[in-house]
């Protein structure tokens, strides 16, 4: 019973450490595709050695590595927050040495783990005692980790919680594993400090990371969770107010949302008047307000609740929303509620952070602009704010409007200056001139240029539209930027 106890508990401290700092991970370094695919691959090798280590390791040295490791998981995600914003301010900016925190913190969430399984196989000596103990321990160590894992991701919006079920498992581990009552005692007092002390550390690391590695002066984290899809954090500075960032990568902040809600919902709305009108994205909610006083009826899709609140928190007031008779919010994937629905409507706003994984770059592909299109009313139009200003044939904004062409016989851009980015306006027919486009510029635009016809097959000649089977983007992209980052 002592050898299941081990292994289940090992299973679940592997779970639980793997969820809490992988998310960390992901978040320091920008959870791009090729980000995720790095640092799970990191975790992966860590599990493989460690279950190459734990054939080799005498009882004496596995108790140490198990101790050590324990150690380093007790001052995460703190720990990795100091690291990476020490580096960072001795450097000047990130380097590849940050890859080193990724690599230590990732072995040591998984390799004393994996290391216990084949270090008790070896007490059986006989094949058939053996293949038992393997049966046993297998099962043992993955029902530890998926509970582990559950928790883990259960309980991400309290991170304090969240660390002390696995404090709690690396206690009980120790004690099953060792059996020594002193080192249990030690590892337990460890324990209570490290929980005692973990929120104002990790908040203090995380100014730390925004101040050093983001490079913004002042900055404050007022807000953190984990959701099962991403991180999203709230940070405000002086001169800056407050920020939105998913997975590190910044989403929006103050100063974008009154010229991007213009050009994405205003503009659209006051030139289409929409009897029913959709947003796809917009977590924030602030273009709630406005739209729905715009419409007759407003649809928010939203599959992420952490994003919802963090706007009824900070962007846009909870209360005032939940009287508005017009609007209602589903939390689902925008494009399974497409798939689903079969209303139609005036307008569709797609408000959508840059296709940097595989799963934000589906909802920037032709297939999912053709779903759109099968929802529009005739006559309807689809808004999209591109992620950047047109350019070069290869870069986002020329594939996403290569896209939107490739589905929508009529598209329009608006390049704006204030916005600092470029919007897409796709319809069958669009129902307003560009003079009239142009007249429903932001208040105080410094430079829009509006771009139709054969101007703009000549900006986006040569670009590929995103589709399911094309999504080089993500990883081409995510590729440029971990180099420019760290290399």
């Amino acid at each position: 019973m002592r050898e299941v106890a081990t292994l289940l508990l090992a299973g679940l401290c592997f779970g639980a450490s793997q969820q809490v700092v992988v998310r960390e991970l992901v978040s320091l370094l920008y959870g791009e595709e090729v980000v995720l695919l790095v640092v799970s691959a990191a975790a992966l090798a860590a599990a493989s050695l460690g279950y190459q280590l734990g054939g080799r390791l005498s009882p004496r040295a596995l108790a140490r590595l198990l101790l050590a490791c324990g150690a380093l998981l007790l001052l995460s995600p703190a720990l990795p927050r100091f690291a990476v914003a020490g580096l960072c301010l001795l450097r000047g900016g990130s380097g590849p040495e940050l890859l080193l925190v990724l690599a230590v913190l990732t072995f040591a969430a998984a390799a004393p783990f994996t290391a216990i399984v084949p270090a008790l196989l070896d007490r059986h000596g006989e094949p058939a005692d053996r293949l038992a103990a393997l049966r046993r321990g297998y099962t043992a160590e993955l029902l530890g980790f998926g509970l582990g894992s559950a928790a883990a991701l259960a309980l991400g919006s309290a991170p304090g919680l969240r660390f002390a079920v696995l404090a709690a498992a690396l206690v009980g581990l120790v004690h099953a594993a060792i059996g020594r009552p002193l080192v249990t005692v030690a590892c337990t007092i460890a324990a209570a400090i490290a929980c005692a002390t973990h929120l104002p550390l990790s908040r203090l690391g995380a100014d730390l990371v925004y101040r050093h590695k983001h490079q913004i002066a002042g900055a404050e984290v007022v807000w953190s969770v984990d959701s099962p899809y991403q991180r999203v954090e709230v940070v405000t500075a002086p001169g800056r107010g407050r920020m939105l960032y998913l997975d590190g990568l910044r989403d929006l902040d103050d100063r974008d949302l009154g010229t991007l809600n213009h050009y994405l919902a205003r503009a659209p709305a006051g030139l289409v008047r929409p009897a029913r009108a959709l947003l796809v994205g917009n977590g924030t909610l602030s273009m709630v307000p406005e739209l729905s006083a715009m419409s007759d009826h407003l649809t928010t899709v939203e599959i992420d609740p952490a994003v919802v609140d963090a706007g009824a928190r900070f962007f846009t007031p909870g209360e005032p929303l939940a009287r508005l008779p017009n609007w209602r919010l589903v939390l689902a994937d925008g494009k399974q509620f497409l798939a689903a629905t079969d209303q139609r409507f005036d307008l569709i706003a797609v408000d959508l952070p840059s296709p940097l994984t595989l799963g934000e770059a589906y909802l920037h592909t032709r297939e999912f602009y053709a779903l759109c299109r099968a929802r529009l009313s005739p006559g309807g139009v689809l808004a999209v704010q591109l992620s950047g200003r047109l350019g070069a044939p290869t870069r986002t904004p020329a594939r996403l409007v290569a896209s939107l062409r490739a589905e929508f016989p009529a598209v329009v851009v608006v390049d704006s200056e204030s916005a600092e980015r470029a919007f897409a306006y796709a319809s069958d027919a669009l129902p307003f001139t560009l003079d009239a486009l142009r007249a429903a510029a932001a208040p105080g635009e410094r430079a829009l240029q509006i771009v139709a016809g054969e101007a703009l097959e000549r900006k986006i000649s040569g670009a590929a539209p995103l589709t399911l089977d094309d999504l080089d983007l993500v990883l081409r992209r995510g590729a440029e930027r971990l180099r420019e980052r760290y290399f």
